[in-house]
């Protein structure tokens, strides 16, 4: 679900990027720490219609997507993270801090948390 039609966002686009997959050394329990294991994590990027709209159709005049993936990548592959809120809260900070950002919205999950449970995970809204 979109946060496009929020109030404060119109005038808006919304880059996103649906289920990136990353292995990744998170968790608490004993077989996390020894085993990397999948999260995926979906994000929404929302930007003024005024800083989003290239005039000579240049990647310069907008955010490069490679940029947003490559540290995203960085942040779930750099160290061993406990909980998935410390996680969240780094890939959102690295967000909302890139140039003209409004807002973020983020999900993710790690997909081998349960058994009988397809994943299992945390979202987050942050404005700037």
């Amino acid at each position: 679900m979109s946060l496009i039609n929020h109030p404060n966002l119109s005038n808006h686009l919304c880059i996103f990027f649906d289920k990136l997959e990353f292995q990744t050394s998170i968790g608490i329990h004993e077989h996390e720490l020894r085993k990397k294991q999948s999260v995926v994590i979906c994000i929404e990027m929302y930007f003024p219609l005024s800083s989003a709209s290239p005039k000579n159709d240049s990647i310069s005049e907008v955010l490069d997507y490679d940029t947003i993936r490559e540290g995203i990548e960085k942040i779930v592959t750099r160290k061993h993270f406990y909980l998935q809120e410390t996680l969240i809260n780094e890939i959102s900070n690295f967000c909302i801090n890139q140039k003209n950002v409004t807002a973020v919205r983020i999900k993710i999950a790690k997909k081998n948390a349960y058994k009988n449970c397809e994943a299992v995970g945390i979202e987050l809204v942050s404005w700037k």
